[in-house]
């Protein structure tokens, strides 16, 4: 088995009801445990790799299933805190879909220097995860529907903002394709109507979010340690990893809300629920399990992406550049997501003495840049006029080679250029969290996104990538 570093993790809860359905994330529509017919159709012949994949349960590219590797993906959907940070490295790296509220940005920043993946839900927290965690908008590539409750609509505006994929689909039996794009449509969760909605999206990817089915074959997607007891758990997901293993190999999906797995001092217990603690270790014991099978490898979304791009044998796979991973030497210490850090044991603060401390009362997070004027909201996501001193990331810097104190890139070699040619998202009047500066690239307002709030700025489960 081989762990790649450059993996981010994705967090979701998954409610279950008595039937022989289920709910996807925290309450949201059924989902059948049977496939629905489709009108969905894709010529092989015409659409071709890297930039067009026909939906399909057998690998790509033409190789034999025991030629592919078998991809697990780890993700993880929550805000990113101290507590929940911990649980998730107890877990594995993998790719975290960002909630906005009770965020700590420099714990983002610190995910993403070390070679993570990070994704968010649309514009509100696209342009936040840029301005205070210093992530590159081009660096957020994917999206996660909150309660993977999306519309044609949703997806319409997530090829609009340029994003590579995304991953609110379900995959069950039937539709457990690989990743494929929406050229032709898309081709899961036909129950929906959402196959019938004419919806073309040239080069957007969609990652299926992959079911387990229990004993009684209701699929379980999100958190499936809340659906049973940990034998039960451990069963259920061995049996069905073996499917895809000994089968055509398509990824299999681990989908986790830290929060579940995290004691919080005076937080009661989910009603139900083992202890965290159990359920955690559980998880861990199962995870090394899985890892101890020949050719089984552990990659983010991101990675999973490039390789489905061009496919090669898993021969070949550790030879791949994106399945490397090296930290900057940037000479000094600066505040760029590897700078040293104090987390208090009591309280779960995080401290050091490059960042800026931002508290808003019940709003209370770390940055490398400017704190805002007030708590980010939906419709406000970075207020002006608060501390200056720092300097925004341009668009010709990746963060982690940029001081914002200094406003200087310490990349001097093309090995680590970076040019962000992303879609702007609504910053201040220059995009620079109310401070000019001509190393910055000028953020353009964007219209108004008719799917950025999607609730509330805690719903949002935006995912970056890299």
């Amino acid at each position: 088995m081989k762990i790649s570093t450059a993996i981010l993790s994705t967090l979701a809860v998954l409610a279950i009801t008595p039937s022989s359905m289920v709910l996807g994330q925290d309450g949201t529509p059924n989902i059948p445990s049977t496939s629905t017919p489709t009108s969905y159709a894709c010529d092989p012949n015409t659409c071709k790799l890297p930039t067009c994949q026909c939906a399909s349960q057998s690998p790509p590219g033409g190789l034999k299933p025991e030629e592919v590797p078998q991809f697990v993906t780890i993700t993880f959907d929550d805000s990113i805190q101290a507590k929940l940070v911990e649980t998730a490295h107890a877990l594995l790296n993998g790719s975290w879909y960002v909630s906005m509220e009770y965020t700590d940005f420099s714990l983002v920043q610190q995910w993403y220097a070390n070679g993570h993946e990070v994704a968010e839900e649309i514009q509100a927290a696209r342009a936040m995860l840029h301005e205070y965690a210093g992530v590159p908008l081009g660096k957020i590539q994917g999206f996660r529907a909150p309660f993977l409750n999306y519309t044609a609509e949703t997806l319409t505006e997530v090829s609009k903002q340029g994003f590579l994929y995304d991953s609110s689909t379900t995959g069950v039996t039937d539709d457990a394709y690989w990743p494929y794009t929406l050229d032709n449509g898309i081709a899961n969760d036909c129950w929906t109507g959402v196959c019938s909605a004419g919806l073309k999206l040239p080069g957007l990817w969609e990652i299926p979010m992959y079911a387990v089915l229990d004993n009684a074959n209701t699929p379980q997607l999100m958190d499936v340690y809340l659906a049973g007891s940990s034998q039960d758990v451990t069963t259920w997901t061995s049996t069905n990893f073996d499917k895809h293993y000994n089968g055509n190999r398509q990824p299999f999906g681990i989908y986790v809300h830290p929060t579940h797995l995290t004691k919080f001092p005076g937080v009661p217990l989910t009603p139900g629920a083992e202890d965290p603690d159990v359920m955690r270790n559980n998880l861990v014991e199962v995870i090394q399990t899985i890892s101890k099978k020949e050719n089984v490898w552990f990659v983010s979304n991101a990675q999973l992406l490039e390789w489905m791009k061009n496919p090669v044998p898993v021969s070949q796979l550790a030879n791949q550049s994106y399945m490397k991973c090296d930290l900057p030497n940037t000479g000094k210490e600066i505040c760029n997501g590897l700078q040293n850090i104090t987390v208090a044991a009591d309280t779960g603060v995080v401290s050091s003495a490059l960042t800026n401390n931002c508290n808003f009362g019940t709003s209370n997070w770390g940055t490398c840049f400017n704190c805002p004027s007030g708590a980010p909201t939906v419709d406000n996501p970075t207020p002006q006029g608060g501390s200056s001193g720092r300097h925004p990331v341009p668009d010709n810097c990746d963060s982690i080679w940029w001081d914002p104190v200094a406003g200087q890139c310490l990349c001097t070699q093309e090995s680590c250029a970076y040019k962000d040619t992303s879609v702007p998202v609504n910053g201040g009047k220059d995009g620079s969290n109310g401070e000019s500066d001509d190393k910055s690239a000028a953020m353009t307002i964007s219209p108004t996104v008719s799917i950025a709030v999607m609730g509330t700025v805690a719903a949002g489960v935006l995912s970056l990538l890299f």
